[in-house]
């Protein structure tokens, strides 16, 4: 399954907007948008706190349908607080917002063979969120259930999607509890938890692959050439050996286990590590795991990770699994560069400290970091320190006067910083 477009209605920092997400199968004429390079990729940009994160809650939610009620996931704060005003008009407002306590979230989505929904190749998902006092809960309202049956099925392969918070963590395969996380919450919930539980923690390649070497050793060999397509060129080898309980990866000879990888490393194999045991938990059989088709959000996708691999890790992600649609947050110029606009969401402000979504027609791919940053993307008016900003400001108007040395001092200023050096 792909989502197509998300309506939202007073959810959290988003009052009412619409939006529609890119994948392979979008109709890009019906939304008036040109092709892209990656026709799988959608990348939420947005100053902090203007709902980056709250968009793929909502899109999470979206996709569990009917079963999003019963799901085990504890909304807080879902529903949209309005500011208190003190004029007249604003106070009626605020009024209205306290009766219309609800929120609502529409979707669309389109099916594939996979989610077993026979002829149907669209469906629709209508959540609704309501509040009384600090108490918020979840209801499913469409009345269209009947091709969303296959959700309810744990073990079926039908509507995957998958979802990391920016507090992802990978547990220890000692420490993981695989059968009280599969009676404590719905499989389809967990694959989504980390957005909506900073604690919740991602499973390790160590506690699922190594059993398929012997169960399905096809299936192994893939998850391996998968792991060293996504990491890309540079990077450590993954030849899928163990030191006792931890896979080891290598580099110019040097094994190291994993947990002994550095934090970039540990972020970015940890979720995809993660996704790649559902992506074999789902992928239909006798199919490709590059086959399997769903949906795949990361919050920060660039969290740790050094700005060269920020430049690729996206169009890496994109080529090495064609067929997943990816919905990601970053706050990164590199990642934003590339991409092309069409690719990206933009959180922009809407009154009364909401926020709207948006594209912006704006040729960025290729375009240098500073170049990005002072784009409408960003809105900076400049990348340098606020000193030296004064500086160069202030010879900048003694050289419009006709100053001449005020002239060759900017020219200097401009290519140095403003410590001393030894």
């Amino acid at each position: 399954m792909y989502i197509d477009s998300i309506a939202l209605e007073r959810f959290r920092t988003f009052r009412k907007c619409r939006i529609d997400f890119l994948h392979p199968n979008q109709d890009l004429n019906h939304i008036g948008l040109p092709t892209p390079r990656l026709s799988n990729v959608n990348l939420l940009l947005g100053d902090n706190g203007f709902g980056k994160t709250t968009l793929l809650k909502a899109v999470a939610l979206a996709a569990l349908g009917p079963a999003v009620s019963d799901a085990g996931i504890y909304p807080y704060r879902l529903v949209r607080r309005e500011p208190q005003s003190g004029t007249r008009a604003g106070k009626i407002l605020d009024d209205i917002a306290t009766i219309q306590s609800e929120t609502v979230i529409e979707a669309d989505f389109t099916l594939h063979a996979q989610d077993h929904a026979g002829p149907h190749k669209h469906i629709d998902s209508r959540v609704i969120i309501t509040r009384q006092g600090d108490i918020e809960r979840l209801r499913w309202s469409d009345t269209d259930e009947e091709r969303w049956q296959p959700i309810y099925s744990s073990s079926s392969d039908a509507f995957f999607f998958v979802g990391y918070g920016a507090t992802r963590r990978v547990e220890r395969k000692e420490r993981l509890d695989s059968a009280a996380r599969q009676s404590s919450v719905f499989a389809r919930a967990q694959r989504v938890q980390s957005l909506f539980e900073e604690a919740y923690s991602l499973i390790p390649m160590s506690a699922w692959l190594p059993q398929f070497k012997h169960s399905n050793p096809g299936r192994y060999k893939q998850v391996v050439n998968l792991v060293n397509r996504l990491m890309g060129k540079g990077h450590y080898t993954f030849t899928g050996e163990m030191e006792g309980e931890e896979f080891v990866f290598e580099r110019r000879g040097l094994p190291v286990p994993f947990s002994a990888l550095s934090d970039g490393y540990r972020a970015f194999l940890g979720w995809v590590g993660d996704l790649l045991y559902h992506v074999c938990m789902t992928c239909p059989s006798g199919k490709k795991l590059v086959d399997n088709r769903g949906i795949v959000m990361v919050d920060e996708i660039d969290l740790h990770l050094h700005p060269r691999w920020q430049m690729t890790v996206l169009p890496t992600l994109a080529r090495t699994l064609p067929n997943i649609q990816f919905i990601v947050t970053s706050h990164s110029p590199l990642i934003v560069g590339s991409l092309e606009w069409m690719n990206i969401i933009l959180m922009a402000p809407a009154p009364r400290q909401a926020s709207t979504l948006k594209r912006i027609d704006w040729a960025i791919h290729g375009m240098d970091a500073d170049q990005i940053l002072l784009t409408d993307f960003f809105g900076l008016q400049s990348t340098r320190a606020e000193g030296k900003n004064r500086t160069l400001k202030a010879l900048t108007l003694r050289a419009r006067e006709g100053d001449a040395e005020a002239a060759v001092q900017l020219l200097d200023e401009m290519s140095r910083g403003l410590e001393e050096l030894a």
